[in-house]
């Protein structure tokens, strides 16, 4: 994986990319929606600290010391982080939904596996330094922050329940609950949210009417003639099957990808008890 990070980076200076330029272009954007940025600033804090409280709950219900947060932590965070930011370029449309506006991807695999290795909030940290780090450093933001907006929150419905769920108790069983919760969550939240604020913001901000928007599902189904029916059609499948598929490839290779991170942790020798892997147990019955 953090070969592919060094090949699209490469790739990218290979095309002439302009680090200063793109992050002026990035300052140029907070300053034109500088407002819309702190709410996302704002949500972003404000699930941390939700994350938080669910974080010291799951740990009283199982019994374990609370994961500190310290170097190795904040690095293997910070290396998902970095290639949940390039799988974002991996994406990839789907017939039931307009391409201009959804498409599919794995960005949220690096945030999952944070979660279920350290706790809620370091998933939502992943989530967050993704998108700063795709519209900084990778990709300006071509929606005004909106797209990038709906990324991170959605994600965070899926990472949340599933990580606090598998933090209550650590076993296969309730990773595979958690994940099916995340997916529910995600879809849910995510379909009602695009209703209620993220497509009528993206008009707004693009000048562009909901009808226009709703035109661009009923071109691939002639049956949507409304913004409930373009997100019912269109948005909930996508985040069904973005959801699913990601919690399905975690299940596949949680294992491996935990006995690389556990070597990386038992290869510091600074890194504390507490913060080695548990061993996840198979479930009952």
């Amino acid at each position: 994986m953090l070969k592919t990070v060094a090949t699209v980076v490469a790739d990218k200076a290979a095309e002439g990319y302009d680090l200063g330029k793109n992050f002026s272009k990035f300052v140029s954007s907070i300053k034109d929606n500088l407002g819309f940025f702190a709410v996302v600033v704002g949500t972003a804090v404000g699930l941390i600290v939700i994350s938080l409280l669910l974080e010291g709950a799951a740990y009283r219900i199982n019994g374990q010391r609370r994961v500190r947060m310290n170097t190795l932590t904040i690095t293997v965070c910070g290396m998902l982080s970095a290639i949940a930011a390039v799988l974002m370029f991996f994406e990839f449309p789907v017939f039931f939904a307009p391409a201009t506006m959804y498409k599919m991807d794995f960005s949220d695999i690096p945030a999952i596996i944070a979660g279920m290795t350290f706790g809620p909030v370091s998933g939502v940290v992943v989530e967050f330094v993704k998108i700063m780090l795709k519209a900084l450093i990778l990709k300006p933001t071509s929606t005004a922050f909106v797209g990038e907006y709906a990324n991170f929150v959605v994600g965070c419905a899926l990472v949340v329940p599933a990580s606090f769920i598998f933090q209550c108790r650590r076993s296969i069983k309730s990773m595979l609950v958690g994940g099916i919760v995340g997916v529910l969550v995600m879809t849910t939240f995510g379909t009602a949210m695009n209703a209620i604020y993220f497509i009528p913001k993206l008009g707004d901000m693009f000048h562009m009417p909901v009808e226009q928007i709703v035109k661009f599902g009923s071109d691939i189904w002639p049956s949507i003639d409304s913004l409930t029916k373009f997100v019912f059609y269109c948005v909930a499948p996508l985040n069904l099957l973005k959801g699913s598929v990601a919690i399905g490839l975690v299940l596949a290779a949680y294992r491996p990808i935990m006995s690389a991170i556990r070597s990386l942790m038992s290869s510091q020798s600074s890194a504390p008890a507490e913060m080695e892997t548990p061993v996840i147990k198979p479930a009952k019955g």
